[in-house]
């Protein structure tokens, strides 16, 4: 602020109190003043009088000869006479950064206005409310007021600024709901690590249950979860109607002698080695000799030996035994069951129904269809927990934590597009998150272009950011990574995504940023039709 352009416009009471030389009190003024705020630490607070404003530069006295600078960011309603409170948030390098307390606020007379009309009474509390209502940009009269009064009051454990977002964002505030938001907020609502804690829970139940001499009512259990796991086999394209598994069981020369008939033996051939190996080798033979000690039949021993068998189709398997009561030794299929070898196979076949690969997400209603199968799963784990009166106990919670997840992210698709896409890449699991910066009644800007944002955690390029933006053919990308080794890489490969994309008619401009944190995929939905209101966003910068 250069103060000394409007000197003789200060207070004129102030003027006359001040020495002839005027210009010299005021320069020594100022200079008590920054003394004064830098001889404080950051988080301890001061008091003083506004003396003049001019747009958004003010001048405040801490006492006796002690005058403050700043600049107003914001449209605050600090008037001369006002006295405001603030918390020093930085006064370092001679410069100092001053944020305003709540007790500000009650001395503003539109929030006091606002206040009376509702017929609310003042205190710190209400007087926060209604700033941060502003904030968001909500309405202030007396029905909004109340509502979000009573919202506060049903609400004491939660912050106000929580229930002031859900409230702008239209989201309805449950137990469950403020939970998620807090969740998304703090990013800690990745759906990949809820599915991952249901197949490590999944164990722990069972052996819970057959830990407390309950082995009936375990392998039942066990035996409904594999058939949630089973149903509607080959919804991924892999083995498992009636028809893959009569193949797979089938001995390999019968299999190509059967293939040759209606095509070549070396396609036969190809066929069958293109079915993934079950387990690695190791493993494998693990896995055959806890089913041969469980007197599993030699048909399906044989077909898991030779790598004839899907995870799937040996899931189906045994849910038949179980369900047919065909397990001759009881004990000996809980050996099975709690194997590593075999908890790999069931870990691995959750992975695959409920995580993408990276081209799956490409296919048109994949991503729609997933969800579709998640639902129905969580639905039925739910049914068979509460069943089993398995109702608090950690899979219960993961499950729930995963339906939770699901509704939440359906109540935000009334408002924004967004998805959560947990994805299975080479040698490690990841999460993926896409937003599209547009109302959802509103698919386009008024500019015909489209905007998104496509955050990935990933093992070995971390956090990375791709903004996309898309007028007409024009493509617009920009890549954000915390590490510069990172970006590198996908500057080197960036060719690939560029071909494939101008071999489609679009002409692609690619931009590669280093920057320290990823995007918080709720921080960018809460900045959007946000319509600040007059007391909102405003902060003090102070400047030697």
């Amino acid at each position: 602020m250069r103060l000394s352009s409007y000197v003789n416009q200060i207070n004129q009471n102030f003027v006359e109190n001040m020495s002839s030389d005027n210009a010299s009190s005021l320069e020594q003024g100022l200079k008590n003043g920054m003394d004064a705020v830098m001889g404080r630490l950051p988080g301890q607070s001061i008091t003083g009088e506004v003396l003049m404003r001019d747009g958004s530069d003010i001048l405040i006295s801490l006492g006796e000869n002690q005058l403050l600078q700043a600049k107003l960011e914001g449209s605050m309603s600090a008037q001369p006479g006002q006295l405001l409170t603030f918390q020093i948030k930085n006064n370092s390098n001679s410069k100092i950064v001053l944020s305003p307390l709540f007790e500000n606020l009650s001395q503003d007379p539109n929030v006091s206005k606002a206040l009376q009309a509702a017929g609310i009474p003042e205190t710190n509390i209400t007087a926060g409310m209604v700033k941060a209502m502003m904030q968001e940009g909500l309405p202030i009269d007396k029905q909004s007021l109340y509502q979000m009064n009573r919202i506060i009051n049903a609400n004491p454990q939660v912050s106000m600024e929580t229930l002031v977002q859900m409230q702008r964002m239209n989201l309805p505030i449950t137990k469950e709901t403020i939970f998620q938001f807090e969740a998304y907020k703090n990013y800690q609502h990745q759906l990949s690590t809820s599915l991952s804690d249901i197949a490590d829970a999944f164990t722990q139940s069972f052996q819970e249950m057959t830990g407390s001499g309950e082995i009936t009512e375990g392998l039942g259990f066990y035996k409904n979860v594999l058939s949630i796991l089973t149903e509607g086999a080959g919804a991924k394209g892999e083995v498992g109607s009636a028809q893959g598994e009569e193949q797979l069981l089938q001995n390999p020369a019968d299999q190509g002698e059967h293939t040759a008939s209606s095509t070549s033996g070396k396609n036969a051939a190809s066929q069958v080695q293109t079915q993934p190996p079950l387990l690695p080798e190791k493993e494998l033979e693990g896995l055959v000799r806890a089913l041969k000690n469980a007197d599993v039949p030699d048909k399906i021993v044989g077909a898991v030996a030779q790598n004839r068998m899907s995870g799937q189709a040996l899931l189906q398997e045994i849910e038949k035994l179980l369900s047919e009561d065909a397990v001759p030794d009881k004990e000996k299929f809980f050996e099975l069951l709690e194997s590593r070898e075999f908890k790999h196979v069931l870990k691995n076949e959750m992975n695959r129904q409920w995580l993408m690969l990276p081209e799956e997400v490409a296919e048109e209603h994949s991503v729609d269809k997933l969800y579709e199968r998640l639902n129905s799963q969580m639905n039925r784990l739910n049914q068979a927990l509460a069943q089993n009166a398995k109702a608090d106990t950690p899979l219960a919670k993961a499950v729930a934590n995963v339906t939770s997840n699901i509704d939440f992210m359906n109540q935000l698709n009334q408002t924004f597009t967004y998805v959560q896409i947990p994805l299975k890449m080479q040698g490690k699991d990841a999460n993926g998150e896409l937003f599209v910066y547009t109302n959802k009644k509103s698919l386009a800007r008024k500019d015909g272009s489209v905007s998104a944002l496509l955050h990935l955690d990933m093992e070995y390029l971390g956090s990375l950011d791709v903004y996309v933006a898309l007028n007409d053919r024009k493509v617009s990308t920009k890549f954000y990574l915390k590490d510069d080794t990172a970006l590198d890489l996908i500057a080197q490969n960036i060719d690939l995504l560029n071909k494939r994309l101008e071999d489609r008619g679009y002409s692609v401009n690619a931009e590669f940023i280093n920057r320290d944190e990823g995007t918080n995929m709720m921080g960018e939905m809460l900045k959007q039709n946000k319509n600040i209101s007059v007391l909102a966003g405003y902060s003090f910068d102070a400047r030697a």
